[in-house]
């Protein structure tokens, strides 16, 4: 399947989606957009009079829609109280606005809460490449700085159980590194070894180190005699640390005229978490990565 059909909904799942600092005019065309498109619930947590005001200027009758807007005064405010609105079931997904992910996070991650569902969070991100027929996940550009063994194995797993949920049964994962042998000096290679030497990955095939090239193109690895079920068909990209997966997020879009979708994982819902640069299409293509997730939940039940 192509980056389309992957993120292709029947939007039989109900989606309520809590926004944190909801308040900027390309997030408000998004809520107006998708409210009026498709049956999305919007929570929106932020100033309401500015809200209301900008609705005015839209000329958007919100009250028509499923849109509700939470008063909410600073950041803290708005994320607690988003975090907390979710938690009590009220929404089934949870979208960063404009607010450092920091700051929601340490909501998100309170305690008392109960919303982390997985020993780990990580960012996953679904790109659709020019010239590829099929679409690449690539795990973590945005949460874990430099992920040791036992980080990584979390990641990978976190990685492929979104890839399930997009009815890639058994993904083909690629750890990169700079090289695909393994150099003492470059530590991702060692962890990389040590990860497909020593761990059984039940619902994965995992391969590494590998060099980008390697695992994306099956010239590249015929050219390198590099023999792996993985090699030129990686269905998930794992990054050696945060400075490598964040810089191929960005070249990808900004250069490559890449699409993406993208969210964090590891918690009860899924939570859409875009960069302030996104394209509103990003951002869109983002909740619907999100609805696919809620609609296998449901199946799962």
């Amino acid at each position: 399947m192509n980056f389309d059909e992957t993120l292709k909904s029947t939007f039989n799942s109900h989606a309520s989606i809590a926004l944190v600092r909801a308040d900027s005019p390309d997030l408000l065309q998004l809520v107006m957009d998708s409210a009026m498109e498709l049956d999305i619930e919007w929570h929106l947590f932020d100033n309401r009079d500015n809200i209301l005001s900008s609705f005015t200027a839209m000329n958007f009758d919100y009250k028509k829609y499923k849109v509700e807007i939470h008063d909410s005064a600073g950041d803290q405010s708005c994320a607690s109280n988003a975090a907390q609105f979710t938690a009590d079931g009220h929404a089934n997904i949870l979208m960063k606005g404009l607010i450092s992910t920091g700051v929601i996070l340490k909501s998100v991650l309170n305690k008392e809460l109960n919303l982390l569902d997985q020993k780990l969070l990580s960012h996953v991100a679904l790109f659709s490449l020019p010239n590829r027929g099929k679409p690449v996940l690539i795990s973590d550009a945005a949460m874990n700085i430099d992920p040791d063994a036992e980080t990584k194995i979390k990641i990978i797993e976190n990685a492929a159980a979104v890839a399930r949920k997009l009815s890639i049964e058994k993904p083909k994962v690629a750890l990169l590194s700079a090289v695909e042998k393994v150099n003492e000096k470059i530590a991702s290679t060692v962890t990389n070894d040590t990860i497909v030497k020593s761990h059984k990955f039940d619902h994965a095939i995992v391969d590494g180190p590998m060099q980008y090239d390697l695992a994306m193109s099956k010239k590249a690895a015929e050219i390198k005699q590099y023999e792996s079920p993985v090699a030129g068909d990686a269905d998930i990209l794992i990054m050696p640390h945060i400075d490598a997966g964040n810089i191929l997020y960005k070249v990808l879009i900004t250069s490559a005229g890449a699409h993406v979708a993208g969210m964090i994982t590891g918690l009860k819902v899924p939570f859409v978490l875009t960069s302030r640069a996104d394209s509103k299409e990003e951002k869109y293509n983002s909740i619907k990565l999100a609805i696919k997730m809620l609609e296998h939940n449901k199946e799962e039940v």
